[in-house]
């Protein structure tokens, strides 16, 4: 007996390529104190950690509140899976944002994010190290991208438009108004 295979379509991840990543970065002792979900979206949207604490009004942040909150703000999100990886036309690379939630201790998880090198976790920037996931186990990872994270390359006659006009004054401006000293030097 055979099974019917499903057709699977390769997985573009090139539109989740960021040309700018900017982390919003919190430092006071209350905004610390919120836990590492209202940490994760802060460092993402901007927003402070205790109006996402109070948003979900629990310790935890499950990966449907994460999720909605993101999409709420214009994020594009793009669950990653085993079988999603394995057929991609590309793979994932330094300059993707991933979203992960790991098993931190047996079961207690925890919410980071990961670009370039460096893993964010509540505010922090840590160097990943070969043995990052294993030690702690990714439970589920997202690309995540904002429009603002695109630098959208514009053609020739676009970037002629987009130049700021020159000023009315120059070299010959600064001569006609200044006063120069017997020697024809600035005075």
């Amino acid at each position: 007996m055979q099974y019917a295979r499903k057709k699977w379509h390769a997985l573009n991840l090139q539109p989740f390529v960021v040309s700018v990543f900017t982390p919003h970065l919190f430092s006071a002792t209350e905004d610390l104190a919120q836990g590492c979900g209202a940490s994760t979206l802060a460092l993402l949207t901007g927003v402070a950690p205790n109006r996402i604490a109070s948003q979900n009004g629990r310790p935890h942040y499950s990966d449907r509140f994460m999720l909605r909150f993101l999409r709420a703000r214009k994020f594009r999100v793009l669950r990653l899976t085993p079988d999603k990886l394995v057929r991609a036309e590309d793979r994932v690379r330094p300059d993707h944002v991933l979203l992960i939630s790991q098993l931190f201790q047996p079961g207690e998880g925890t919410w980071g994010v990961v670009f370039g090198h460096l893993f964010y976790h509540n505010f922090i920037a840590y160097s990943l190290s070969k043995f990052a996931f294993l030690n702690k186990p990714i439970l589920s990872a997202y690309l995540v991208i904002h429009p603002r994270w695109r630098i959208r390359r514009a053609n020739r006659k676009q970037v002629k438009k987009l130049r700021a006009p020159r000023p009315g004054f120059g070299l010959a401006s600064l001569r006609k108004h200044s006063r120069f000293s017997q020697m024809r030097t600035w005075s």
